[in-house]
């Protein structure tokens, strides 16, 4: 509870406040060196903003109708790069999707396969790139929220690229 009001009083002007840090990174926002951006499916501009402690290594947010990408840069820093790409591009899928404002229990498995297809479209993730998140993934269990188990969700991802089917422009 205390992570979420942390969050909120972020979002919407308080940083100051908080025993952390966040930076607003709009759209010169990078990860893993490279520069990203997002759009939500209403032609948006998704912020993104790098919050410490977390408790996650990314989210999707929106408030007050404006979407964010939050991203733990401590959590990011211990992953390898083309990971922590799939993972940006992940919470941005659920931007892309419309999933803050129609989830559904599907909603994690298609944010995996839309980011592993735009990456593979981007020509930033190879086939191989993707059987390497399988030792990253191992030890997860999943979540309540729709995440499958490392092993499992290597394999969905794996079928995602497999699987030519065009994605929305980031």
């Amino acid at each position: 509870m205390v992570r979420l009001l942390r969050i909120i009083i972020v979002l919407i002007g308080f940083p100051l406040l908080l025993p952390f840090q966040a930076e607003a990174a709009g759209s010169g926002f990078r990860v893993a060196g490279r520069p990203m951006s997002c759009t939500d499916f209403r032609g948006r501009s998704v912020l993104a903003l790098n919050v410490s402690d977390l408790g996650d290594v990314g989210r999707a947010w929106v408030v007050n109708t404006v979407p964010y990408i939050l991203v733990d840069p401590e959590v990011m820093r211990r992953l390898p790069a083309d990971l922590q790409i799939f993972f940006y591009v992940h919470e941005c899928a659920h931007h892309a999707l419309g999933h803050w404002y129609n989830p559904s229990p599907e909603s994690e498995k298609e944010a995996d396969c839309w980011a592993i297809r735009y990456g593979r479209q981007e020509g930033i993730f190879m086939r191989q790139t993707v059987v390497d998140f399988a030792p990253w993934l191992a030890n997860s269990k999943g979540s309540a929220f729709g995440h499958l188990p490392g092993r499992e969700r290597v394999e969905h991802m794996l079928s995602c690229f497999d699987t030519a089917v065009e994605t929305a422009q980031q």
